[in-house]
């Protein structure tokens, strides 16, 4: 029996608080979210892409980037309520099951978020994601629920941190929706490989400026030897090894 359609759900906006315009800048050449969803198109297992942006004019830079790619969705919705986003966008794809990856992560690793993806078929379970606290880098985080699960974080979810952050509604109730967490040893959870500030910028430039041009599919294994050779760089935004 083939596995449920399987939508990857990308929160995108250009209004973020701590680096504005993040999902715009720079990487090898074209905008962040570019090389961004780069990466998500290989991701193993997924159906369909949808990018979840916020109402708004602020936001048309991100709606026309996307159209321009040709094969991705866009959906808007409310901007801090991203858990109705998600909700609106999983009813617009017909989703069944829903990815999750924050478009400030250019250097996950779709090998990774495949892993998470099969292991969530596999297993039944209505929840799977990398363990929140161990393992794999910050800026690797990939999630996979249920539909139903979605819907009924938003129909029940008061909480605004709740709605916000789309699963902690899910992680708070482990009874009800039982999750399946990915590790991996060593724990890399130390290596900040997310975009948040300048200095996360900085290093997401200089490792793509390393590795791109050679190997635009480049990984985990590749980023871990670049970082052996230059541990150099990740002082640029203070992570340790």
């Amino acid at each position: 029996m083939p596995d449920p359609r399987t939508v990857a759900v990308i929160q995108a906006r250009t209004t973020s608080t701590r680096l504005p315009g993040k999902v715009l800048k720079p990487l090898a050449g074209v905008p962040l979210l570019v090389r961004f969803l780069e990466r998500v198109r290989r991701i193993a297992g997924i159906d369909a892409i949808c990018v979840a942006v916020p109402e708004g004019d602020a936001q048309a830079p991100i709606v026309d980037l996307v159209a321009d790619m040709g094969d991705i969705s866009v959906v808007r919705g409310p901007e801090d309520d991203v858990l109705r986003r998600f909700a609106i966008a999983a009813e617009a794809t017909d989703a069944a099951a829903i990815v999750r990856i924050t478009s400030d992560c250019p250097l996950f690793d779709p090998a990774v978020s495949a892993a998470v993806i099969a292991a969530f078929h596999a297993a039944g379970a209505p929840y799977a994601r990398t363990a929140p606290d161990s393992g794999f880098p910050h800026g690797f985080d990939t999630e996979v629920f249920t539909a139903g699960a979605l819907a009924a974080a938003d129909r029940e979810a008061d909480d605004p941190y709740e709605r916000e952050h789309v699963t902690p509604f899910l992680l708070r109730r482990p009874d009800r929706f039982p999750a399946l967490h990915l590790d991996r040893k060593p724990d890399l959870r130390s290596w900040r490989l997310t975009v948040d500030t300048e200095a996360d910028y900085a290093l997401a430039s200089a490792v793509y400026d390393a590795l791109y041009d050679s190997n635009p599919t480049f990984g985990l294994d590749e980023m871990a030897a670049l970082f052996a050779a230059r541990p150099d760089l990740l002082d640029i935004n203070g992570t340790q090894t």
